[in-house]
């Protein structure tokens, strides 16, 4: 029999002199989790969204590239042990490639679309007006920089949203439009979408006009088209009082006179339509008290949305719904301001106005 420590004819070694030559061979290896640390993980297309300014390098702590701002748009489908490698971003709202893939902290990144990360996230939008509802700052991009502040009722114009984050393009600050120097984005919960209602359109051919019956204090929007006539829509609406006041009340006469008349323009104010005595009224004692107070206009009492058809009459909403249905207003036609808001997104400029007894 070999002796202790001795190989024998099988080749076996003995434990005792085994052992040294497993140490050195761990010695000599790499562990298996450190190399798996080393490798990057490859994941499904994902575009992301930087939530902090970040600096961008060319490797997980590798060697810094540049600065990228938050809300940064960016693609990836690899990442490494706490970071993701960047393949392209979005920097005009369309995705381009990098030239040569750049890396970012993941603890730096959401994911805002998991799936088509090529397609633009900021998407346009119809021009609208909005109004801030409350101070804030306009970034330089959604989550970006914060730049200059704007107080609560300044008023803006957007074509382009990404997510909850509005771009605006101008802006009025001596009450005429002018074009932003550069993008700017504010929250869209800071701001009041304060655009006219859409047209209600009407098909090729139709005609469409309002007919006003004294009798029933009734507003009828009628359309016509391929020979059949259809009512749109009716409101229950208050009439001048057809009377003329006594001399001691200035003698002043108010009719809503029948005959075909035609929306000249359309009116529509955020804030309501102011209303203001005129002079031709101040005798009235109806007013005397306002008057002598020193108030003789009224903030938004027509509502937001009226129709001029002429002879200074005027379709428009009312504070006052108890004179619905009576003969109580100067001359005008008023209805609840829902109705007359739904009117004005009926008729047109040029549409005809018939007031029938």
């Amino acid at each position: 029999m070999p002796g202790a420590g001795q190989v024998g004819h099988h080749g076996a070694m003995s434990p005792t002199r085994l052992l040294p030559v497993l140490a050195l061979l761990a010695a000599v290896l790499p562990a298996p989790v450190a190399v798996a640390a080393q490798v990057a993980t490859i994941t499904p297309p994902r575009t992301l969204e930087l939530t902090d300014a970040v600096i961008v390098r060319k490797g997980p702590e590798g060697e810094p590239v540049r600065r990228w701002e938050a809300g940064t748009l960016l693609t990836s489908d690899r990442t490494r042990t706490g970071w993701v490698r960047v393949s392209g971003r979005f920097p005009d709202g369309h995705w381009q490639p990098l030239a040569s893939p750049r890396w970012v902290p993941e603890a730096a990144v959401v994911a805002v679309r998991p799936l088509a990360p090529k397609q633009p996230l900021t998407r346009r939008v119809e021009a609208r007006t909005y109004q801030l509802e409350r101070a804030s700052r306009l970034r330089d991009g959604p989550r970006g920089r914060p730049m200059k502040r704007w107080r609560p009722g300044t008023r803006f114009t957007v074509r382009r949203r990404r997510g909850e984050w509005l771009a605006v393009s101008g802006h009025f600050p001596d009450g005429r439009w002018q074009p932003l120097a550069a993008e700017r984005w504010v929250p869209a919960a800071a701001a009041r979408d304060i655009s006219p209602p859409p047209a209600i359109p009407k098909p090729e051919g139709a005609e469409r006009f309002a007919l006003v019956d004294k009798s029933e204090f009734e507003l009828r929007v009628v359309q016509e088209a391929d020979g059949q006539r259809q009512v749109l829509y009716r409101t229950t609406v208050g009439l001048g009082m057809d009377d003329c006041l006594p001399e001691a009340q200035g003698g002043n006469c108010y009719y809503t006179e029948p005959g075909t008349y035609h929306v000249r323009w359309r009116i529509y104010r955020p804030d309501g339509i102011d209303w203001c005595i005129p002079e031709s009224m101040a005798d009235e004692p109806e007013y005397a008290a306002d008057l002598a107070r020193g108030q003789r206009c009224f903030e938004g009492v027509l509502g937001r949305f009226a129709l001029n058809i002429g002879k200074s009459y005027a379709i428009h909403g009312t504070r006052d719904l108890a004179s619905l249905g009576k003969k109580e207003s100067h001359g005008c036609i008023r209805g609840r301001p829902a109705d007359v808001r739904k009117v004005w997104r009926y008729l047109r400029e040029g549409d005809r106005v018939v007031i029938r007894e």
